[in-house]
């Protein structure tokens, strides 16, 4: 008997307590010795079992105990089944009692769906096909000598599951019964599907590995958010690289990789921009290489019509081109966007007709979900307009079209505690999603957080197949680059290697391929995921060099420690061949098929175990060090002073790249200033010398200062430009002011500064220090001589007039809103990171 590796949360050991325990219980039944996922069922309480043999495992033994289970189906999985399987699943005596049924529970409709759809004892059904079957290459090889164009397309939050394909069929055989996406469908039947394919745990990260064609943390990003979401410029974008080939580049939708002046997509190597203000769907004010344009209608589709306009020009002046698209759907949108009478359910944006169509389905899903795959369904839209373009016009001939999730699926906690919404939601079963830490595996970076999906559609890729190479985000540039034949380009050494190989029929992989081991970092939402790396980002920050630059190594960047205990060590997950390892626990499973479940029936034991994760953890030794050792890793942004002859820039304090250990520390900005000496100092870059004029954002709380009398304090802070040994010195200009105690957030101008330009080659610095606190009823110390600070709003009105800008952006903010955590009501990291 074949070997059967079960999902069950409520269900450990398949040992019940009462009727009514067991009857809830819902089982994932895979059969790891031939890789597929037989279905998810519930114990019946029909008084009959299943005739042994006829169902793969009725009779459970070994690891599992011995244990006579009754079976019904709950949800079929098709593609991973040839007709004849599903034929035996179930015997006409059961098929006959479920048609008998005359009342259903919600799970009890869903299994009359899927097993209508699953066609057992149905002549008629031989013609169930859920996956398409692989064929010639819908668009023939391009000619020798021709350079082909590129759309790659990363979806926001798209996880593996949320494919059409990957859901089981409905009623009609062809359909699926779970999330609609016909477009997404017919480009997975028209290329190749790559099946083994990661992101990595959260937004920022996959764009930046994407973009640069290197491991995340290698290019200065580490995380979502707390000022570690650029990467530096000193990077090398796939707009660079694809420029210096002499492709025209452009770049529509969410960037995420550097809110601040110079790391917009506009100056990274994109001719055309079209940069959305965050998740506003309806009339969006957009950033078109930098200048502000108010849009109206729905934001997606102005992106959709902005993309085909690009590919109209280039099909007419025939410029090779290389297009990164980036919807914002289908994200929610942050909590701090929900109307004040809302719910959560309105972070979802989820227009009509597309909620009604999918609450329609039956049996009908949860609301959360409803929600979620009407944005999947209203985006699948919108791709669609992309696919009729391409594929109606001369540019099928020679377009390459690129597309996957930049992480797993964003679960809310209502529907991944339970077991059927979660099923329904994620049907391949695999644990866990998005920034998720599994407290049975104790770790983070799960299948269901990491494993994606890549589709590849173009000039001689063989239409509806599947491949299983390990392949992740970094491997898109290389690949881009190579189908290009961009050979003689300048960028930093890539982590990933080009799979071109493999858009060709019957090609298998290289030997490198076939024994590549993968690495990724799982810091996440969760402190959890990578408690040492919380605490550096969030409290201490990398210790610096004398020259102020990430000292390297240190102890805060250890792979392990001298006792052998982990540090990032604990951070890291890996794969190789059919192997996965965490770094936090030495745990191995190994995966075969489609079983994708780090549960004990895929663990890895004994002495294989052990040679196993001596292997990975030789192997990931070396590949930190190799992280740690790059010049860009750890480092964060420099923020640009009058770049291009702009003349407003934003200097997040998030930036700081040093702090006051113990007081001051990072969350959407530097908080908890609190004693008098306390600071933060980010590097700047001032590129137009002149005067400036100096606004603080702040909010303030007098119990944050532990006093207890509720009295009202003043500040004073002091903010000094120069190198930090000039700051300590005090012999830089600097500008100080009271920033009196307020509600909420609020603008302040604190005078002006007259700045040189930086010098080359040296690190400047805008250091933010609390010097003095004051009781608000005493009288405030005087301004040491600086002018009288002048109304933000005068200062703002003034600028608006010289640049245009329109009344839609904020006050002394770029589109970029700055997200200050209210301390009183503490909203999560993904709100504030805008996963």
């Amino acid at each position: 008997m074949s070997k059967l590796c079960f999902v069950s949360t409520d269900a450990a050991d398949m040992q019940f307590e009462s009727r009514e325990e067991r009857e809830k219980a819902l089982l994932f039944l895979w059969d790891a010795q031939e890789g597929s996922l037989h279905g998810m069922w519930r114990p019946s309480s029909s008084e009959r079992p299943l005739p042994e043999g006829k169902l793969p495992g009725a009779r459970l033994a070994g690891q599992h105990g011995s244990h006579q289970l009754r079976v019904q189906p709950v949800y079929h999985f098709p593609f991973t089944l040839t007709q004849q399987e599903v034929g035996h699943l179930l015997t006409q005596q059961q098929q006959q009692q479920q048609q008998q049924q005359q009342q259903h529970s919600h799970a009890d409709a869903f299994a009359e769906s899927a097993h209508k759809q699953s066609g057992a004892g149905d002549p008629a059904a031989t013609e169930l096909q859920s996956w398409p079957v692989a064929a010639a290459p819908a668009v023939p090889a391009m000619p020798a000598g021709q350079r082909p164009n590129f759309i790659v397309i990363l979806v926001d939050d798209l996880g593996y599951d949320d494919i059409g394909l990957h859901h089981p069929r409905g009623p009609d055989g062809r359909s699926s019964i779970g999330a609609q996406t016909p477009n997404i469908d017919r480009l997975l039947k028209r290329g190749m599907s790559f099946s083994n394919f990661y992101s990595t745990p959260l937004c920022a990260m996959s764009r930046a590995e994407l973009l640069t064609g290197r491991d995340f943390v290698r290019t200065g990003t580490v995380y979502n958010t707390l000022g570690y979401d650029s990467f530096s410029l000193g990077e090398a974008t796939a707009g660079d690289v694809m420029q210096q080939a002499g492709y025209t580049t452009s770049h529509f939708g969410k960037w995420h990789n550097g809110r601040a002046l110079g790391y917009e997509p506009w100056s990274r190597g994109f001719n055309e921009s079209w940069l959305p203000s965050d998740y506003i769907h309806l009339d969006n004010l957009m950033r078109h290489n930098g200048a502000y344009k108010p849009t109206e209608g729905l934001m997606e589709q102005v992106l959709m019509d902005k993309l085909l306009g690009f590919l109209k020009n280039r099909q007419a002046d025939g410029q090779p081109f290389f297009t990164y698209y980036a919807p914002f759907s289908i994200h929610k949108s942050p909590r701090e966007e929900m109307p004040k009478e809302g719910t959560p359910l309105d972070l979802y944006f989820a227009p009509e007709p597309y909620l009604s169509q999918v609450m329609d389905l039956e049996p009908r899903p949860d609301p959360h979900t409803a929600r979620l795959w009407a944005m999947l369904k209203y985006w699948d839209e919108v791709l669609g307009r992309l696919l009729d373009f391409v594929e109606s016009s001369p540019l099928a001939k020679n377009t390459y079209i690129m597309m996957a999730g930049d992480n797993g699926p964003g679960l809310p906690r209502s529907v991944f505690d339970d077991d059927f919404n979660k099923l329904r939601r994620m049907p391949s079963g695999m644990l866990g999603h998005k920034g998720y830490w599994d407290p049975a595996i104790k770790a983070a970076g799960t299948e269901g957080g990491l494993r994606n999906h890549l589709a590849v559609a173009g000039p001689g890729v063989p239409s509806g197949s599947r491949d299983d190479t390990l392949l992740s985000l970094a491997d898109v540039l290389p690949t881009v680059a190579d189908l290009a034949r961009a050979k003689d380009t300048q960028h930093m050494p890539w982590s990933g290697s080009s799979f071109a190989n493999l858009l060709k029929p019957g090609v298998q992989p290289s030997k490198q391929q076939q024994e590549r081991f993968f690495f990724t970092m799982t810091a996440s939402g969760d402190a959890k995921a990578c408690p040492h790396a919380a605490t550096l980002m969030r409290d201490t920050l990398p210790q610096l060099s004398h020259d102020r630059k990430v000292l390297k190594p240190q102890p805060d960047l250890l792979y392990q420690d001298r006792n052998g205990t982990g540090v990032f060590k604990n951070c890291i997950v890996g794969r190789w061949k059919d192997y996965k390892w965490y770094g936090a626990n030495n745990k191995v499973f190994k995966f075969t098929g489609d079983s994708r479940v780090e549960l004990p029936c895929n663990a890895v034991t004994g002495p294989e175990q052990q040679r196993i994760a001596a292997l990975f953890d030789s192997k990931a030794q070396l590949w930190w060090g190799s992280v740690v050792a790059e010049p860009h890793s750890f480092t964060k942004l420099v923020f640009q002073l009058g770049l291009n002859g702009e003349a407003a820039s934003n200097v997040e304090t998030a930036g700081a790249i040093q702090l006051t250990r113990g007081n001051v520390h990072i969350k959407g900005s530097a908080v908890n200033f609190t004693d008098t000496g306390d600071k933060a100092c980010m590097q700047l870059q001032v590129d137009t010398p002149g005067r400036y004029d100096v606004a603080a954002m702040y909010y303030s709380r007098t119990d944050a200062f532990g006093k207890g009398d509720g009295q009202q304090l003043n500040f004073t802070f002091k903010v000094s430009v120069g190198t930090f040994q000039q700051i300590k010195a005090d012999s830089v200009p600097s500008v100080k002011a009271v920033l009196p105690q307020t509600p909420g957030m609020t603008t302040k101008s604190m005078g002006t500064l007259e700045l040189a330009k930086s010098p080359p080659n040296s690190i400047t610095e805008v250091c933010a220090q609390l010097v003095a606190m004051h009781n608000a009823s005493k009288p405030l110390a005087p301004r040491n001589g600086q002018p009288a600070p002048q109304n933000p709003e005068q200062v703002w009105r003034r600028l608006q007039r010289q640049h245009q800008w329109p009344d839609g952006q904020l006050v002394f903010q770029s589109m970029y809103r700055p997200c200050v955590i209210d301390e009183a009501n503490e909203m999560c990291v993904e709100d504030c990171g805008l996963m």
